[in-house]
Order: C-alpha cells, then sequence, then structure tokens
C-alpha cells in the first residue's frame, strides 16, 4: 500500500483529542531560518477533565527527554523529505515540548505545544525572500487546523499560492476557508520589500549623506577660519605696537632724528625680532626711514 503523507496532520496528531484545535505557526526569519511552533487546545470538558490534566502537569512528566527524542525523529524524517524535494541543505535544532492550562469563566482548555527552529527553511534571491520548496508533501487543513505564517518586519506579499483566508498585520492565515487541499511546493510565497521600508532605507541614506556634507562644510570652515586667525595680528599686539611707535619716535627725537637700530633696541628691552616688525611697520607708514650702516641700520626720523 502506498504510504500517502500529509503533512500538517501529522504534525498534529500527537495531541488528538475530541474537538481539539489545533494552530501551526511558521515564524520566518530574514535569515532564511524559521521557528515552527505546533499548539493543540484541548477542551477540558469537566472538572474531572480538569483535576487530571492539572494533576498531569504536576507530576512533571510533560516535555520529558523520551517525548522529546520522539518529536526530533517525526521531524527529521519530514527534513530529509524537504531536503530531497530542495536539493538545499536543512537542519532543526532547539526542539522543546510544554504544556498549560487557561480558565475562562465558561470553559477551560489544556494547551500542549511543540516547537523547532529549521534552519535553511527559506531561500534568498535578489533580495526576496521565497518559500515553498520546504513542503516535500501534499497537504490537508481540517476544520480543526489553522496555518499561520508571520513575514518578517519590512516585507510584503509579492505573490501567495495558493492565496491566504486572513491578514492579520505580519500574519498570514490559512484557515481553509477558501482552500483545504494543497500540493507540493504549498503554501509558496515570494516576499519582497516593502515599498515604506525603502523609503526609510533611502531616506537614511539621504540623511547619512546631508549629515556627512555638513560635516565637511563645518570642518572646512573651521579649517579656513583657523588659517586666517593665524595670519590675522591680534589686537592686543596692534594696541602694543602702536604704543612702542610712539616710544621710538620720542627716542628718535631725543637723539637728535636718528638713532642706531641697535641702541633702539637696547632703549625698549625687546628681542630683535619683534623690533624689526615694528619698524618695518613704521617705514610702511612713512614714519622713519632705514639707511644702510655697515652691518646694521640708521634709523631717522621721517619729515612730516
Amino acid at each position: 500500500m502506498r504510504r500517502v503523507a500529509f503533512f500538517f496532520i501529522l504534525l498534529v496528531i500527537w495531541a488528538q483529542a475530541a474537538g481539539a484545535q489545533s494552530i501551526i505557526s511558521i515564524e520566518l526569519h530574514t535569515n532564511g531560518d524559521a521557528l515552527w511552533t505546533m499548539e493543540t487546545q484541548v477542551p477540558l470538558i469537566n472538572q474531572t477533565d480538569i483535576d487530571d490534566w492539572e494533576e498531569f502537569l504536576k507530576t512533571g512528566q510533560a516535555g520529558n527527554q523520551q517525548e522529546i527524542n520522539d518529536f526530533m525523529k517525526r521531524i527529521d524524517w519530514f527534513l530529509f523529505s524537504a531536503q530531497k524535494f530542495s536539493g538545499r541543505n536543512m537542519k532543526a535544532e532547539n526542539f522543546n515540548i510544554s504544556y498549560d492550562i487557561a480558565r475562562t469563566p465558561s470553559s477551560s482548555y489544556g494547551f500542549i505545544r511543540y516547537s523547532f527552529e529549521w534552519m535553511n527553511f527559506s531561500r534568498s534571491e535578489s533580495g526576496k525572500i521565497i518559500i515553498g520548496d520546504a513542503f516535500s508533501e501534499g497537504m490537508l487543513l481540517s476544520r480543526e487546523n489553522v496555518l499561520v505564517i508571520k513575514i518578517p518586519d519590512g516585507f510584503d506579499i509579492e505573490k501567495a499560492s495558493p492565496n491566504f483566508d486572513k491578514r492579520d498585520g505580519n500574519r498570514l492565515i490559512w484557515d481553509g476557508t477558501l482552500y483545504r487541499n494543497f500540493g507540493k511546493g504549498e503554501p509558496g510565497l515570494v516576499l519582497s520589500r516593502s515599498e515604506s521600508s525603502s523609503s526609510w532605507l533611502i531616506s537614511l541614506l539621504v540623511l547619512i549623506l546631508l549629515a556627512g556634507a555638513g560635516y565637511m562644510l563645518v570642518m572646512k570652515k573651521r579649517s579656513k577660519d583657523t588659517k586666517t586667525d593665524n595670519n590675522a595680528v591680534p589686537e592686543n599686539l596692534v594696541l602694543e605696537d602702536l604704543k612702542y611707535e610712539e616710544k621710538i619716535e620720542r627716542f628718535l627725537l631725543s637723539s637728535g632724528g636718528q638713532a642706531s637700530q641697535s641702541d633702539i633696541i637696547k632703549e625698549l628691552g625687546l628681542s630683535k625680532s619683534r623690533v624689526s616688525t615694528i619698524l618695518s611697520q613704521m617705514k610702511e607708514k612713512g614714519q622713519i626711514i632705514k639707511i644702510k650702516n655697515g652691518s646694521g641700520n640708521l634709523i631717522r626720523i621721517a619729515k612730516k
């Protein structure tokens, strides 16, 4: 007898119960991995059901290593089939099984959660995320089963086969309203960057470029200002030079209108370079005349 494997039915029969509802969630990651969670909600009809469930939780048997090992073996079969169908290497990690209980005023439910990480579940092509080649077997959604695929932030649907029944933000939901039977490679999705995400990235790049240009302009202006400041004569130095110019004029007048540059240096008590600078300024203003006298200069006051 030929073996017909219905992928999602096998995932939920581990927690079969009358009236149980199962939700299979696949959270896609941009690196190609996906977090799988299979949650079955079991109605606890009466107090006996509730007591039995609570006793089961207290014993600590929920999610023991033997259960996890059995879970891993089942998933290994699906991965082997998916790798053969897709031609890509895949791996499953971080297996976990947990149990819980929830009460409302009108009813109570037990929860069974199987989860694992499917490495290399989707593939990337030209910046797009493509899923479907990991679904190697036919798929049948019963009335109690719901499939939810959560797409990454910043991505939107370019193509979906078959189309989903509902959408809640980033969550695409197949509940059997439109389709219950899916073929190999379904559901298939092609995800691309959303326009808002692309616009945000472009805006960010523009801001970075503008900030860089502004920084370069500020640094260039600072460099220019520094050069200008270095060439400018400080105001206090200008005032000092004017004071020394008056002293030189008085000294020349008291010396008969002329004196050697070396005598002026001794009179002012300044360095040779400073006195030379002051005398050059006075010569440019027409206040004095410089006459070469041997190895030195003779400074003569100009006739006004």
